[in-house]
């Protein structure tokens, strides 16, 4: 009769046996085994087409490489005319090209390479139309702001993060093949701003979707090698671009097809984030999620589990009992935001800003952009490999000032650049943009742990906001720089380091559990501080 007694209070007990999502994955799924190898590789082929529209103007909206003079037929425009009204004679290289061009009567010249290669050379961007060239980047990353915002809500309280990966790269592709049809800079501004908004929401999926599947010790990892499709993309554009050189219309349409091809092939395999399910209060579909996960390794949830339901109401916003507290009403997730945010301001002017003035250097701007791309190759594996053991915050704050220091060294070469190739400019710049890209690939991460899973979408879509927010004046001190290359570089470097300070005042998250709610997360961590000083007054 006790033995009986004995087995049913152990099954009662059984029946009670509660773990959050941290748990489950420890114990049955594993810290990251092939599931989630899969599930992070899956998701992170959006980084290509993400990166490719980011950084496809660096070629479409490019100087011209030079011009020469017109041989006509009419005496007016001749092609003596021309010679004896330019000092260098006809066809400067793209530094001369603007300035020299202004001065000479329309049709006694023309771009090499003619007039499709680049938007410059058709809509005739130079001279006193030489700011207009930088609206449609500008655009493009404001477009991404408001992207930011629409596609954080809607993957935390709304779709979910696969559905909203999957209208995401739908109209990623829409937009871009519309971006080929463009008859003027008006029309082209308007939907490179589309494109901006479109696209942004795959990166903010990608990162939330690989990291939410994986144990706490493998999350930085995890984040960094998902770049590495990005720096694919990147790397992929100049051996697009070179084929499609005379005509800049062709690179939007090839490059429109890659998010199509995956929204139909790739995204229905990808599984949705457990995390945000249980926080929804979608128990069974997250137990479904984690239980496949488990049958790769050969086991078997046990059917007493029970996910630990958050304390907190399941919207994005973070209700409570009829209390709207969220990010911005809760005083340390706004002071934390409000830093990281800032932070993000400053690398994303950095990051892009660099990749985009790649014209401004007295290279081959083909090879630039190769080796600048290569550089994310590095940057990837050092920043995953110093994320397994050193803090976020030193991280985040090192790599965004050497990135700084970096830049204003390229001051030094811009002068003895000017009309020879400098290879010690080249190489400082290339180191700088590697740790810029440290810097932008770390502060995703570092944004993902420092808040919890019901506001999570929100925080990286408004830390991307900001680094787009950056990356849209970029594009200004860019065509600043064709003129000034020292002054671009003097504000890329002074920004970056800036920023590396901002970030000593964020906590640090290396280690630290990921949380489902903002009570929570703002209770626990009260309780480790109050800990922390009293073990510092002992």
């Amino acid at each position: 009769m006790d033995n009986e007694e004995e087995t049913t209070t152990e099954v009662l007990n059984e029946e009670k046996m509660e773990l959050n999502v941290d748990e489950i994955i420890e114990r049955y799924v594993g810290s990251f085994g092939l599931p989630q190898l899969l599930q992070v590789v899956l998701v992170s082929f959006a980084w290509v087409f993400d990166s490719q529209n980011t950084l496809v103007t660096i070629f479409t909206d490019a100087q011209p490489s030079g011009w020469r003079c017109k041989t006509s037929a009419d005496p007016s425009l001749s092609s003596s005319w021309c010679m004896n009204n330019t000092a260098s004679g006809g066809g400067g290289n793209k530094g001369q090209s603007a300035g020299h061009v202004c001065g000479l009567a329309a049709g006694s010249w023309e771009w090499i390479g003619g007039n499709s290669a680049t938007t410059i050379a058709e809509w005739d961007l130079i001279c006193h139309s030489k700011f207009l060239a930088a609206i449609p980047t500008s655009l493009f990353f404001i477009g991404s702001i408001f992207g930011c915002a629409f596609y954080g809500r809607l993957a935390d309280a709304w779709l979910g993060r696969k559905k909203t990966l999957l209208l995401a790269c739908i109209l990623t592709s829409t937009t871009t093949f519309l971006t080929s049809f463009s008859p003027n800079i008006w029309v082209y501004s308007l939907l490179r701003f589309a494109n901006g908004f479109a696209r942004s929401g795959n990166g903010i999926c990608c990162l939330v979707l690989s990291t939410e599947v994986v144990g706490r010790k493998w999350r930085g990892q995890v984040g960094q090698y998902g770049f590495f499709f990005f720096t694919a993309g990147f790397l992929s554009l100049p051996f697009i671009a070179y084929p499609t050189r005379t005509q800049w219309r062709y690179l939007y349409r090839i490059i429109s097809l890659p998010p199509l091809v995956y929204t139909f092939l790739l995204v229905p395999l990808v599984s949705e984030s457990p995390r945000w399910l249980l926080v929804r209060g979608k128990n069974k579909e997250a137990l479904e999620v984690l239980q496949r996960f488990a049958g790769w390794k050969g086991k078997k949830l046990p059917d007493n589990i029970k996910l630990i339901i958050p304390s907190q109401a399941t919207t994005g916003t973070g209700n409570e009992g009829g209390k709207n507290e969220n990010i911005w009403t809760t005083r340390w997730a706004a002071k934390r935001m409000i830093t990281m945010m800032l932070f993000g301001f400053g690398v994303g002017f950095v990051y892009y800003g660099i990749q985009l003035n790649a014209e401004n250097l007295n290279f081959n701007l083909y090879l630039t952009v190769i080796i600048n791309a290569a550089m994310e190759i590095p940057a990837v594996f050092i920043g995953g490999i110093l994320l397994s053991f050193t803090n976020r915050r030193l991280l985040s704050s090192l790599s965004a000032i050497s990135a700084g220091v970096s830049c204003l060294l390229c001051i030094i070469f811009s002068a003895a650049s000017s009309t020879t190739s400098s290879w010690p400019q080249l190489t400082i710049e290339a180191i700088g943009f590697m740790a810029a890209a440290i810097a932008f690939n770390v502060s995703y991460i570092y944004c993902v742990e420092l808040f919890p899973t019901n506001v999570r979408n929100f925080a990286v879509s408004m830390l991307r906001q900001s680094l787009m927010l950056g990356a849209s004046l970029s594009p200004l001190l860019v065509v600043v720089g064709r003129l000034s290359p020292s002054l671009s570089f003097a504000v890329f470097g002074a920004l970056a380091i800036v920023s590396g300070t901002l970030s000593v005042w964020l906590p640090e998250t290396k280690n630290a559990p990921l949380y489902e709610t903002l009570k929570q997360q703002g209770e626990e961590e009260e309780v480790k501080r109050r800990r922390l000083m009293q073990n510092t007054v002992l």
